[in-house]
């Protein structure tokens, strides 16, 4: 539903967003001598933002103006925004992505070892973006938490489609703002780390801190301001330079009449009006959707309740934030950002008709489903800094997650807090 309140930018943005959209229809020659509709220059658009099962209409800064505001806020450590004209990283993964995606498209997800020149493009991107981490930290792909002996299992990259894309997939846009680390440790996620993760990932915690770092590109069109034409990723701005935990609730899984839909909508059984019955089992992520052997109980399956969960689903518990007036949204086609610190999910566009027609008129792929539907790749990575070689005044601080693993969350303890503060020249939780 939308929120009573729109949670707008500051008034210099919104009054560049209205201008925008009753003048943006400038023309300008073209050497045929017919004038076209030139790309508005905006700087927020309003998305429809999922907290959970509350839809919030908010303001979401877009290019330069998002931008300048990370810079303002001092939060150029937790997100970067690439520019696709002036970044030269993000050209050549850009370039590296369409060598391989024909071979890769099909498959999914993967380890890093699968598609490794990826890695080392997005290893590129993360340098150019976050020069204050230093040229001697290390950036890994993947998070590291399997251990060596089951690594090779961990999805690393995953390519997120529209549920109806013609090579389906069973993983769809996260529904909600999350974090990686309060949705993974998930028991009823297959992909949850091992048991002890944060000493298989981030070892060495009095010397190093870790970052773990999405590259997010949307694969699928453009449009004219630089972002997906649908269901944009949007980023919550760290709260107060990452010094302090937004607002949020913990819950309990539940089996509710919605939650128990088969999110397998896939069948064995070919349709030839439907895309997503034309290929069987050759996606990674869907492939046991479409599995005949039967499989012997497995030890969880045997001791499911009647309410469907095991006890250890029963005792999980995780983090809801909790929309708050002063949260802070960007989005871009592009996307380098800390996902264990900060809050991520994807939106829905609520521009005017008017400005989505004028949007339209200078890029027609707007209007084709195919083109518009977000496309988008995601690749994982894990950034170890030495701390040590840091003193301090030279920018880099202590992260909040690190931090707050430092003091023994998801090690003795299962979650951060919320509201929590940290101190981040020292690396620790301020009791």
């Amino acid at each position: 539903m939308r929120a009573e309140s729109l949670a707008r930018a500051p008034t210099p943005t919104s009054r560049r967003a209205r201008s925008t959209r009753s003048k943006c229809a400038r023309s300008r020659a073209v050497p045929n001598g017919r004038p076209v509709v030139a790309a508005p220059d905006i700087g927020a658009r309003t998305c429809l933002v999922p907290f959970f099962q509350d839809e919030r209409e908010r303001a979401v800064r877009v290019g330069d103006e998002a931008r300048a505001r990370i810079a303002a806020l001092g939060v150029e450590s937790f997100v970067a925004l690439p520019h696709e004209d002036r970044s030269d990283a993000l050209k050549a993964l850009r370039e590296t992505i369409k060598r391989g995606w024909l071979t890769h498209e099909r498959v999914g997800c993967g380890h890093a070892s699968e598609w490794r020149d990826i890695f080392t493009a997005g290893e590129a991107l993360i340098r150019e973006s976050f020069p204050q981490f230093g040229e001697t930290c290390e950036i890994l792909p993947g998070t590291g938490w399997f251990g060596q002996e089951s690594e090779e299992n961990s999805i690393d990259w995953v390519i997120r489609r529209p549920e109806k894309h013609i090579v389906a997939s069973k993983i769809h846009f996260a529904t909600r703002l999350h974090r990686d680390p309060d949705s993974w440790t998930n028991p009823a996620t297959k992909q949850r780390p091992r048991k002890g993760w944060p000493d298989l990932s981030m070892p060495d915690r009095d010397r190093y801190q870790y970052r773990f770092i999405n590259v997010h590109l949307t694969t699928s069109a453009l449009d004219p301001t630089g972002n997906a034409w649908q269901s944009p990723l949007v980023v919550m701005l760290p709260r107060d330079r990452g010094e302090r935990e937004w607002r949020f609730t913990k819950r309990k899984l539940e089996m509710t009449a919605d939650g128990a839909k088969d999110e397998n909508v896939l069948s064995d059984k070919i349709n030839i009006f439907d895309p997503k019955t034309w290929i069987i089992g050759g996606n990674r992520l869907t492939r046991a959707a479409y599995t005949k052997k039967e499989e012997p109980e497995t030890s969880d399956d045997a001791m499911r309740g009647e309410d469907g969960l095991t006890d250890a689903e029963r005792e999980f518990e995780f983090p809801e934030v909790v929309s708050q007036d002063e949260q802070e949204f960007v989005t871009n086609g592009a996307l380098v950002f800390d996902s264990f610190d900060c809050w991520h999910g994807a939106a829905k566009w609520t521009d005017d008709k008017t400005f989505q027609k004028k949007l339209t008129d200078i890029d027609p792929k707007g209007r084709q489903p195919f083109h518009s539907a977000r496309c988008s790749i995601e690749m994982r990575f894990r950034v170890r800094i030495d701390m040590g070689e840091h003193s301090e005044g030279t920018g880099v601080r202590w992260g909040p997650f690190t931090s707050a693993v430092r003091d023994g969350k998801f090690v003795s303890e299962p979650l951060r807090d919320s509201e929590a503060t940290y101190d981040l020249d020292s690396g620790h939780i301020m009791r």
